[in-house]
């Protein structure tokens, strides 16, 4: 009988890779679950998928999950600080607020006799880089959901994967030329040279993930970290000319984004010194062996058909 797994976050970048990657595979029986199955993205996603299951639930609310998780045997969960309600908090002085949803995830999992969960985490910053930059809360609150998991161990058996830089956000800080109106721009605060993890996160989210489940036992109690390889900012502007044929050129520029707090600051600076991952690259040898291939930065470009700034 095919195992059922809950998926949370399933109308955002990483739940809706997983959605559709597992539905792919025709193995699991599957539960998609949002916060508001009535919201527009939902709807979309249930005529979609019309076999599975979705459930309404909030990570601030143990007694929704309690519900969702009813008759799930794995779970993949997600918090994300930039959500619109998760960062509100965050700036009125929750600083855990992240931390708190993903603890609810595991207890509510745990109390519901859960065997397996894949949690998206992200390494510390503070801890990689002996503390010099200790407030980026994007990658600690993550990261203190990652140490509660691990200090279950003996009640659920738990996986960690830690998306990259998503090439997406390359969409997101582009804009064409003041000069000529046509050449495309991509702005970062980071140098050209400086080399960052990319993965197209809404697609090999969920690829990682099947693999994972594949190969269930080799990862428990392990960090796995999902992307392709490093690239250079102007490598990945290059890919773009490359794929469109399209006139583009890399901007290192601190914008008004980055400037908006110290995080964000401290999390681009600690990138131009010590890497994404402090420089790791121990997930060479995992993708090698991989039956899953991820996007390269070119193979996005094409699969997505985007040719600029709108």
């Amino acid at each position: 009988m095919a195992q059922v797994v809950a998926i949370i976050g399933t109308t955002g970048i990483q739940g809706s890779s997983v959605l559709c990657a597992l539905c792919e595979t025709g193995k699991y029986n599957l539960v998609a679950i949002t916060r508001n199955t009535s919201s527009e993205p939902a709807k979309v996603s249930k005529q979609r998928y019309p076999d599975v299951e979705f459930a309404e639930a909030n990570t601030d609310e143990t007694e929704s999950l309690k519900k969702a998780f009813k008759n799930v045997e794995i779970v993949y969960g997600v918090a994300q600080l930039f959500d619109p309600e998760v960062l509100a908090k965050a700036l009125a002085g929750d600083l855990d607020t992240e931390y708190k949803q993903g603890k609810n995830t595991i207890d509510v999992a745990i109390a519901a006799g859960i065997d397996k969960i894949i949690y998206s985490s992200l390494p510390s910053i503070k801890e990689i880089f002996g503390g010099k930059y200790s407030g980026v809360l994007y990658f600690e609150g993550k990261y203190k959901v990652e140490q509660y998991l691990w200090s279950k161990a003996s009640k659920i058996r738990g996986a960690i994967v830690q998306v990259g830089c998503y090439v997406e956000d390359f969409v997101g800080f582009s804009g064409f030329s003041s000069e000529d109106n046509k050449t495309a721009e991509f702005i970062s605060p980071v140098a050209s040279s400086t080399k960052l993890p990319l993965v197209d996160a809404a697609k090999d989210t969920g690829g990682a993930v099947a693999y994972i489940l594949d190969h269930f036992d080799n990862f428990v109690g392990k960090p796995f970290k999902v992307n392709g390889g490093y690239y250079s900012m102007q490598e990945a502007v290059k890919t773009f000319r490359k794929a469109t044929g399209k006139p583009a050129r890399y901007v290192h520029k601190i914008t008004p984004f980055v400037q908006s707090g110290e995080e964000i600051q401290q999390m681009y600076n600690s990138f131009a010194e010590f890497g994404y991952y402090g420089g790791k690259i121990d997930f060479f040898g995992v993708n090698k062996k991989m039956d899953y291939k991820y996007t390269t930065p070119i193979e996005f470009w094409t699969n997505h058909g985007w040719t600029g700034p709108s």
